[in-house]
């Protein structure tokens, strides 16, 4: 049996972590793998979901505003939210749509619901790895934290953290892509779903944090 000394084991073990934190980060941009969707259209179909109900005309009007800030005091998270479109590219023989996640702002989906209207609100933004770091605290929110969404009229939906996923995108099983693929599909109740890289400082796996409503408030900044 050949033994390899220690110094030498030792100059091996730092050759692989440098070739692994040199690699890994080049596999992908943040964005390139959120949310990658299989389509036979040259984009997502828009999500069709129905206003919460009211006998108010101005409050079902309401549900039409899109987001535009998101605030979490718990981690002093409070920044612009701004619409996300996507491109199409093929890959494999088969076109699907890569969603263009800004630098600096975080994402909203605009295929997903928008808040109030009673399903999936998806808003993504960049950790540390890459770009503005605007959800680079987002995995320290704990169950039972507050989001709040603003959206263009001043109003304010706020929700509770019920979940945390963290799921690797490298070499992910099947199981996994399927989850990914889940998350922005259209949800029977309103939800929040934020999506971000993980760990802060590379992006080989995806966090998932859900939040349910918690109540509505119409009012000023």
């Amino acid at each position: 049996m050949v033994k390899v000394s220690p110094a030498l084991n030792t100059i091996w073990q730092a050759v692989l972590f440098i070739s692994l934190i040199t690699v890994l980060p080049a596999l992908s941009a943040c964005g390139n793998f959120i949310q990658i969707v299989p389509v036979t259209a040259l984009t997502p179909a828009p999500v069709q979901v129905q206003p919460r109900e009211s006998t108010n005309s101005t409050d079902l009007q309401s549900t039409r505003f899109v987001p535009s800030r998101i605030v979490a005091k718990t981690i002093e998270l409070d920044a612009p939210i701004v619409e996300m479109g996507w491109h199409t590219v093929e890959q494999d023989g088969q076109f699907i749509s890569e969603w263009e996640i800004p630098e600096n702002e975080a994402a909203w989906h605009r295929n997903s619901a928008r808040p109030g209207q009673g399903s999936n609100i998806v808003i993504s933004g960049h950790n540390e790895s890459t770009g503005g770091q605007v959800f680079a605290e987002v995995e320290e929110l704990q169950v039972g934290d507050e989001v709040t969404l603003w959206t263009d009229n001043n109003e304010s939906f706020t929700y509770q953290v019920i979940e945390k996923n963290i799921i690797r995108t490298f070499a992910a099983s099947i199981e996994a892509q399927n989850y990914l693929q889940s998350i922005t599909e259209p949800t029977p109740q309103e939800q929040l779903t934020l999506i971000t890289c993980w760990p802060r400082w590379t992006n080989t796996h995806r966090l998932i944090v859900i939040a349910a409503p918690k109540q509505v408030v119409t009012s000023s900044r």
